[in-house]
């Protein structure tokens, strides 16, 4: 193999361990249940797309010649760096000689905006894992994890899940909009990177494909759309307001080397784009028409085993009467990771009636410490309060069952007999009696 430099660095094995890392991402089961297909494609796809097309740029301007400027009065000469690092920023175009002229101001900080863009479209995915439901999201992952076992384990799972959806019904309307309103934000990002490439391209991005269409090229004088987008040949002009040409005018003519580099890359991302906003788009309308029974029932819909009794159209409204949106939003994530049959027994354990009204109470657990302790100066106060009138009609009762009862004084044999109290001891009961 082929080694870089002086060492043994083999860069098939670097692509191997990259091409791993991707698939591995790629391959990754997603349980979250503010996640999903089109989420993935905002800040998974688009996000190593803006990553990628920034690093292809970045590595042209630092690894070849971005600009080539000679002088109109003497092509031969070669143009000072300091003149070419002016002609960087501004170079322009005109239609005519001495007419109006449109400066391109992009090319030389165009590449930043697209690594600006790929942090912007990880904003969605930061969001919904801040939004995410913990046990919603463990329950989709052992589901998930065990989605290819026949054997009990996922009979025991559809127990689980019935447990769980039983306990928590009604409950889940909050996925469902965090869901919505993520999707409602990936979308507003994908219209703010229209907006700011079009602002970036000095009003030629969101038309860029429409007006490119059907993308022939004029090579001789450069009139076709693509080419007045990205010019790949541009005049510099320095006079004596840049104070480097000792108060006299200097032109230039200029190739832009990497236009051509340029015009591809923004003609993939704006296809891109217009995918994305219309992938997204009809997803949104998807979510909304949940609220209509008739989708419900659709998403819920299964094939019915050999041995089921009632008819999958009955489950279904019967289940659909007993649970809000969220839980049908639920369902039909869990329904991606169980077979027909589970799913099936999974919906006859929600289709009961009694599930509409049925409250089930919450198990007793411990009694977090320090949260039914009475404060110090209330205890103390409740030793200092003098016994009701209740009070003292029940406490000679309390006191002759006890002494009454022989198991109670076997118990506590220390206890001596009230007759050999001692005087002190037997004044304070009598008070107390009385």
């Amino acid at each position: 193999m082929p080694s870089i430099g002086a060492g043994s660095v083999d860069i098939r094995s670097i692509f191997s361990s990259i091409l791993n890392v991707i698939k591995t991402r790629a391959n990754q089961i997603c349980s979250a249940t503010c996640d999903g297909l089109v989420l993935r494609m905002h800040y998974r796809w688009t996000f190593c797309m803006l990553l990628g097309g920034f690093l292809t740029v970045w590595y042209s301007w630092y690894h070849r010649d971005v600009i080539t400027c000679v002088s109109h009065f003497n092509a031969e000469t070669q143009v000072r760096l300091d003149y070419i690092n002016i002609c960087l920023s501004y170079p322009y175009l005109e239609e005519e000689e001495n007419g109006p002229r449109r400066y391109i101001l992009f090319y030389r900080w165009i590449s930043w905006s697209l690594l600006v863009l790929a942090g912007m479209y990880y904003i969605p995915r930061k969001i919904s894992k801040n939004m995410d439901n913990a046990r919603c999201k463990k329950l989709l992952e052992d589901l998930a994890s065990n989605a290819s076992r026949y054997d009990q384990v996922e009979e025991q799972l559809v127990e689980r899940a019935a447990r769980y959806l039983i306990f928590n019904l009604k409950t889940h309307n909050g996925l469902y909009w965090k869901y919505l309103g993520v999707n409602v934000l990936a979308l507003a990002v994908d219209l703010f990177a229209m907006q700011y490439l079009d602002f970036i391209l000095q009003g030629r991005f969101i038309s860029y494909g429409f007006r490119a269409y059907p993308f022939s090229r004029d090579p001789r004088f450069f009139t076709d759309y693509m080419s007045q987008t990205f010019p790949p040949f541009a005049i510099c002009e320095l006079t004596k307001e840049n104070q480097l040409t000792n108060k006299r005018t200097e032109k230039f003519g200029c190739h832009l080397t990497i236009m051509e580099l340029y015009e591809k890359v923004f003609l993939l991302l704006w296809l891109w784009l217009i995918v994305l906003i219309f992938v997204t788009c009809c997803y949104l309308v998807f979510l909304g028409c949940m609220w209509l029974p008739c989708v419900r029932c659709y998403l819920l819909r299964t094939a019915k085993p050999a041995h089921g009794g009632d008819k999958v159209r009955n489950v279904i409204q019967k289940v659909a009467a007993n649970c809000k949106i969220g839980d049908i939003y639920l369902l039909y994530r869990i329904k991606g990771h169980l077979s027909h049959v589970r799913f099936y027994e999974l919906m006859l354990r929600l289709s009961d009636p009694s599930l509409r009204s049925a409250q089930p109470q919450p198990a007793p657990g411990p009694t977090p410490e320090g949260k039914d302790k009475m404060p110090p100066n209330k205890m103390q106060d409740t030793l200092r309060r003098r016994p009701t009138p209740q009070d003292q009609q029940m406490l000679p009762e309390y006191l002759q069952q006890y002494l009454n009862n022989p198991e109670m004084m076997q118990r506590h044999p220390q206890a001596p007999h009230p007759d050999q109290r001692t005087p002190l001891l037997k004044k304070a009961t009598s008070i107390l009696i009385e």
